[in-house]
């Protein structure tokens, strides 16, 4: 059977293809699971940028991949490859998977809302030149209650004018005035849907962690675990001076109940003493 050029030529493209994510699933331990159904390029592309030296991103038909993976040896993740449907995209990096999702909501791109879509931020129309010409535009300006004038032939806001809340439901007008304005208030970031980290596989629900709220737990945690270390007298390093700081004050109040004439005791030996003495001497003058 011969082969035209052409064929030659995307066979020769998937074999680098394949052999470049090939290397990349064995010298990445953790992968991350991309859904691209909505991803623009231009996000993909700023993700790229902005996740530079920390992870590689590519996108790959979903056999190629699969085939990758499975050369490499990560069993689990071709398994999670080949359940997909939708168009995927990989991050490759040996950065923790939960660190690797707060990485990427960190670092989400403030872009142009979608009509219907909620504002994640106040919507503010400074003072400005719009750029526009004055036409039917000026009666959506109006619609929305957005002051403006004329100078010079050219559309002005009047007055810096807040046009939607944090949270509100950015309308159609809205969302196309917003995108003539040139202002975005909606965070967008890539859709990660799994990440396997070795031969474990780690959905997108689980990776999502309440930071501050983790912290708080663990900080409880420690306390308990201290408190009970001391409790028990359990030596670890951590707690070794709080163990025999409670001994010693143990000791020093079993001494003075006792009478037992320790040196460190005496001075409470004697105060105690005292106290009763004047008591007694309280109870028998009366």
């Amino acid at each position: 059977m011969s082969y035209t050029p052409s064929v030659l030529k995307m066979r020769d493209i998937k074999r680098r293809k394949i052999e470049e994510l090939e290397q990349l699933f064995r010298t990445n331990q953790v992968i991350g699971i991309l859904d691209l159904t909505k991803t623009k390029a231009d996000l993909l592309h700023e993700f790229r940028k902005r996740m530079s030296g920390k992870a590689v991103i590519k996108v790959s038909k979903k056999t190629l991949a699969a085939i990758a993976a499975e050369r490499a040896g990560r069993t689990a993740a071709k398994q999670f490859i080949d359940s997909l449907k939708n168009p995927i995209g990989l991050i490759f990096t040996n950065m923790n998977p939960f660190l690797l999702y707060i990485e990427l909501e960190k670092n989400r791109i403030l872009s142009y809302a979608k009509p219907n879509e909620k504002a994640d931020i106040d919507v503010v129309i400074p003072e400005m030149n719009t750029g526009l010409t004055p036409g039917p535009i000026l009666s959506e300006f109006g619609k929305m209650k957005i002051p403006t004038k004329i100078v010079d032939g050219m559309i002005w806001i009047a007055k810096e004018t807040v046009a939607a809340k944090k949270g509100d439901t950015i309308s159609p007008q809205l969302a196309g005035l917003l995108v003539k304005l040139d202002i975005r208030s909606v965070y967008r970031s890539l859709t990660i849907i799994g990440a396997i980290d070795g031969e474990i596989v780690i959905p997108a629900e689980s990776l999502k962690i309440d930071v501050e709220k983790t912290k708080e737990e663990l900080l409880t945690a420690s306390q308990m675990a201290m408190g009970l270390a001391v409790a028990v007298a359990y030596p670890a390093s951590e707690v070794v001076q709080l163990i025999i700081a409670k001994a010693f004050r143990e000791a020093l109040s079993l001494a003075v109940e006792t009478s037992y004439p320790a040196p460190e005791a005496l001075p409470s030996i004697l105060a105690r003493a005292e106290r009763q003495a004047r008591t007694l001497e309280k109870l028998t003058s009366s």
